[in-house]
């Protein structure tokens, strides 16, 4: 049996010294002492990506196990302890080819995060909307091809543009399957969006990019969002992607519940600046940013780390909301019972941090898959 010691996070952001018992990848035991000890890490479940690409140098579509266990492990240095793989708008031969290998790669863990599953972006979006997803591979939602990658078990969240033919169909169809449905890359109405809960769209992916804005008449998904509480949605927590003021509102008009942190991460994370490849187009990292060569925004290259100290830097919210949205939602979006919190019952997984919000030790099902050699010592795993 392995014992932790560390401090949990507690509302209000009060700090908890706790120890942790771990036995065959799950929590246990946990015990909760009286006295607070300053010189412990920061202990917060283990953080969850509903949206990354790539990192590392690799991505989701280059389709190898290589690429897979790259982007697991690089993410991992980061804090994130689950993901799901995300795929780019590509033909539909090539898309069921990735959640074929994926889906074998997951079945035979190699190490950093878990793979979850597939987030398939794509290809059913909106071309008006198609932002960084390739122009020329976009296609109307077909509800035989949907079907047969929900078949697999694999595919656990799909974004797509509700107005388009068919599209209530395969949420239909999602649903069945257990799959998370999410608006996305669309130029739905505030109409579009109260039909398309009706046939089991539940979530916005990215909200408030690649989508209609927010106008005093028309409002469009981020109006339905804040005006109807049967959607949740997620955030790319750069900065860049949605200014601190809006970030603020809508986390005031939304509440901290029903809001998810991502990274929509790509290849280009983790090694900076420099020319990089996004679904077969050419993407520029500078300063931290990732365009194309139109100026459009091309993913990111955040980590779920970063996110959450950007959280809190942006808007003020407390340490406690940050990993809310950051762990408890997520898993809780996917229907993750055992993850996403530090509580007996629940799967071992979590990550250390110091004040500065750097990641110390990441553990996954109970074993350490990352340790910054640097400021790590025994006392902290």
């Amino acid at each position: 049996m392995l014992r932790i010691q560390g401090n949990r996070v507690l509302e209000n952001d009060r700090l908890e010294t706790i120890e942790v018992s771990i036995q065959d990848g799950k929590i246990v035991n946990l015990r909760a002492y009286r006295d607070l000890q300053v010189d412990l890490p920061t202990v917060l479940p283990g953080l969850i990506d509903l949206h990354v690409h790539g990192g590392g140098g690799a991505d989701t579509m280059d389709g190898t196990d290589r690429a897979f266990e790259t982007i697991a492990r690089t993410h991992a240095r980061y804090g994130t302890t689950s993901l799901l793989l995300t795929t780019m708008t590509e033909t539909i031969d090539r898309t069921s080819e990735i959640i074929d290998r994926a889906h074998a790669y997951a079945s035979q863990y190699a190490g950093g995060a878990n793979v979850l599953g597939i987030h398939a972006e794509g290809p059913f979006i909106h071309p008006n909307k198609a932002a960084a997803q390739r122009m020329d591979a976009i296609v109307d939602p077909d509800p035989d091809v949907a079907e047969r990658w929900f078949r697999t078990g694999f595919v656990k969240m799909m974004t797509l543009a509700p107005e388009l033919p068919l599209a209530h169909e395969v949420a239909v169809i999602g649903k069945k399957y257990g799959v998370l449905m999410a608006v996305g890359h669309t130029t739905a109405s505030y109409e579009d969006m109260e039909a398309a809960r009706n046939f089991g769209f539940s979530h916005i992916t990215h909200l408030c990019n690649a989508m209609n804005g927010f106008g005093h008449r028309e409002v469009g998904p981020i109006g339905h969002i804040i005006d109807n509480e049967s959607y949740t949605a997620d955030l790319i927590g750069d900065g860049r992607h949605i200014h601190p003021a809006m970030l603020k509102a809508l986390i005031r008009s939304i509440g901290i519940e029903r809001l998810s942190l991502i990274t929509d991460a790509i290849r280009a994370t983790d090694l900076g600046d420099g020319e990089y490849d996004l679904g077969g187009q050419r993407v520029t990292v500078k300063d931290g940013v990732s365009r194309l060569k139109n100026g459009s925004f091309a993913g990111s290259v955040l980590t779920m780390a970063k996110a959450v100290a950007n959280l809190q830097t942006l808007t003020g919210v407390s340490l406690y909301d940050a990993q809310t949205l950051a762990s408890t939602n997520p898993a809780r979006r996917l229907g993750l019972a055992h993850k996403g919190r530090l509580m007996e019952g629940f799967d071992a997984d979590m990550v250390a941090i110091d004040p500065r919000g750097e990641v110390l030790w990441t553990m996954v099902d109970g074993s350490v898959v990352y340790q910054n050699q640097g400021v790590a010592n025994e006392r902290e795993v």
